[in-house]
């Protein structure tokens, strides 16, 4: 038998060699350019146009009573600071913790590197005294003090309701009782007050209204105010202190 393999076995087997060493500087090459793409991303990504340097790089949508000035403080942001480390989940929570805001949105742009963040305030549907200062309710009986609505100007129209000596204990039921007064705009109510024993008055079109401190049956007092929307008709508003109608069984009309 011959030492030497024939000359078609010497050929497959340089060919197979080529092939081996062609695979090798692809793989080479490939390698290459992995690393060389990922030094570039790299570095790209530590350039200075992807940061947020200043306030005009945050967009702010939706704001009308709370100022932008309020949004940017309660932000907190630091700059500069990459648009890939902002913290998308953070900013909301800060926006929304602001007792004006309802509801927050903040949306990351890369090219150009920005912020924008959408937002719903709460409206306020009464102005109410709280702890002896002046703020605002909103439908669930939210007291917001007047700095964050810092917009409000004179071209703004201020709710004409007004709430005097508002707890916090009687949140949910001012959110009844302002839902009925929505009910029945008929009646003109435009004060609500509570007395040191938590005694509900309504200063309304038939004059002032006294609900009393057990207000479980309060649609069937506002159905009552109603049918006498036309009492001042029948007896003038200056002879009556007040009606009562704690129960609303038998009413009431205090004379002074």
């Amino acid at each position: 038998m011959s030492a030497f393999p024939p000359p078609q076995l010497q050929y497959k087997l340089a060919l197979v060699k080529l092939q081996q060493n062609r695979l090798a500087r692809i793989s080479l090459w490939r390698s290459c350019w992995i690393i060389i793409c990922t030094m570039g991303l790299g570095l790209a990504a530590t350039l200075p146009y992807w940061r947020i340097k200043h306030q005009s790089q945050i967009q702010i949508d939706g704001e009308k009573l709370v100022s932008q000035n309020t949004i940017y403080a309660a932000l907190n942001f630091t700059y500069p600071q990459f648009i890939w480390t902002v913290n998308g989940i953070d900013l909301t929570q800060k926006i929304e913790s602001l007792p004006s805001v309802e509801v927050a949105k903040v949306n990351k742009q890369i090219l150009p590197p920005q912020i924008t963040i959408s937002l719903q305030e709460k409206a306020p549907v009464a102005l109410a005294t709280f702890q002896g200062k002046v703020g605002f309710l909103d439908s669930q009986g939210e007291w917001i003090a007047q700095e964050f609505y810092s917009n409000i100007n004179d071209n703004y129209l201020l709710p004409k309701l007004k709430v005097t000596d508002y707890k916090t204990t009687l949140r949910t039921t001012w959110s009844k009782i302002y839902q009925l007064i929505s009910l029945y705009p008929e009646l003109e109510i435009d004060e609500v007050h509570w007395n040191q024993s938590n005694s509900l008055f309504l200063n309304t079109k038939i004059g002032q209204v006294f609900l009393g401190s057990e207000l479980s049956r309060l649609e069937q007092q506002f159905k009552i105010m109603a049918k006498l929307k036309n009492l001042p008709a029948y007896l003038e508003s200056s002879q009556i202190d007040y009606i009562d109608l704690s129960n609303p069984d038998v009413f009431l009309i205090q004379k002074y």
